[in-house]
Order: structure tokens, then C-alpha cells, then sequence
């Protein structure tokens, strides 16, 4: 199985984008406000990021390796983040815009570096997934799949697909004292890839983020969010 490289990572992402906003419910955009969420997939070349929010510009801080703290986002149809612009005659540069998924009232978005010189291309990638409680449960697990193949995961002695850019979302009935889950992940062939045992308990959510090795390594790039 051949693994995608950053050139490709867009285009994972993007599909991974429309496949869950495509699924989500045909109700009206939440435009009376939301709550976000941001983590970042890569080192940032920004010493500050900030989002508009109606007229106000508000910083936002980044934590490597972890979600950011729960912002709110008043009425509108997208996210922008900004940047302190080069030029000291303006103050803020965008770097990032992505639509809201439509019905949910909480978001969370993966930002990454987008790697493409083209002009008129904004330097990040930035796309959203609902993250209500109704999409991602308590007690439950979210898998998804940024290699450029497909992939079959064993979870709590059950097998499923998952496509290039796809999440899905399997809950466990789970204790206050948490327990232990089995994880493999193989190729279509059935050739291990990876795998460990996942410890979690009922009032968190795990996600599992799938990604192919990094330069000069053999075994999946696999990172782990927990709340």
C-alpha cells in the first residue's frame, strides 16, 4: 500500500470536509452562534493567531499536541483566522476560512500549514467536524482515516472500513473507572499496520487520528485526543 505524502493532505481533508458536512442533518445553519474548538495537525509558522468574531478580532492560542480552549463564535456562515499583517499599515492578514458545519452549535476544526505557493491560496488549511455531543458522545471513540488508502480497523472485537478521509464514531458502554479497548488497525490485504489498547472512561471522548509515517519511518504516524 502506497501512503500519501503532504501533497495530497489537502485533498484528503477536503473530502474528509464534505463527507461530513454532507451527512450532517438537513436543518438551518446555525447562525445565532457556536462554540469551536482548534487542533493543529503541524508547527505553525505564526507567532499570533487570532478569528473574527462579528467586528472583534480575538486571540486565539494554539496548544501543541492538544485541543484549544472552547471559543465562541457569534452569528456567521464561516470561520476566519487572521494573522498580524507584514504591512504596519494593516493590522491583520487571513491565513484560514472554512464554512460551519450546518446544524450544530459546536465545531472542531484541524489546522494545518497548506504547503501550496500558489497565488491566491491561503497559507493554511483549516476544516471542521461537528463536535456536539449528539455527532461524538461521551464514552465513545472517534476513528479517521488521513492515509490516502483505505483501512480496516479492529475495535472492541468488531471490523469496519474506514475510506480515505473518513471518521466514524463507535461508543462503548464504559464505567466512571474506565477500562481498556483493544486496537488494530491493517490494510485491505489484512497486513498489521499498527495497533495498541486504548484505556478510556465514561465521561471522556477519545479520537484516534490516523496518519501514514512520518519521513524516514516505518510505523503509522497514530495520534490520540482525549477530553
Amino acid at each position: 500500500m502506497t501512503l500519501y505524502r503532504s501533497n495530497t493532505f489537502l485533498a484528503l481533508l477536503a473530502a474528509f470536509f464534505y463527507f461530513v458536512a454532507s451527512s450532517s442533518a438537513a436543518e438551518p445553519s446555525q447562525r445565532g452562534g457556536i462554540t469551536f474548538t482548534v487542533i493543529a495537525l503541524s508547527n505553525l509558522p505564526y507567532e499570533n493567531l487570532y478569528y473574527r468574531n462579528g467586528q472583534k478580532v480575538t486571540p486565539i492560542e494554539i496548544r501543541k499536541g492538544r485541543r484549544s480552549e472552547s471559543y465562541s463564535l457569534a452569528s456567521a456562515e464561516f470561520i476566519e483566522l487572521l494573522t498580524d499583517h507584514e504591512d504596519p499599515e494593516l493590522q491583520y492578514r487571513l491565513i484560514a476560512k472554512a464554512p460551519l458545519v450546518t446544524g450544530t452549535s459546536q465545531m472542531l476544526y484541524f489546522l494545518r500549514e497548506s504547503g501550496s505557493n500558489k497565488e491566491g491560496t491561503r497559507p493554511l488549511g483549516l476544516f471542521g467536524i461537528d463536535d456536539s455531543e449528539a455527532a461524538f458522545p461521551d464514552s465513545s471513540f472517534r476513528f479517521i482515516n488521513f492515509i490516502n488508502a483505505p483501512l480496516l480497523l479492529e475495535f472492541n472485537k468488531k471490523r469496519f472500513g474506514l475510506k480515505p478521509g473518513q471518521s466514524e464514531v463507535h461508543r462503548l458502554n464504559l464505567t466512571e473507572a474506565g477500562s481498556f479497548t483493544s486496537f488494530l488497525v491493517k490494510d485491505i490485504q489484512g497486513k498489521v499496520l499498527g495497533g495498541t489498547r486504548l484505556f478510556s472512561h465514561a465521561a471522556s471522548r477519545e479520537m484516534v487520528l490516523i496518519f501514514p509515517p512520518k519521513q524516514g519511518k516505518k510505523r503509522l504516524d497514530i495520534r490520540y485526543f482525549s477530553d
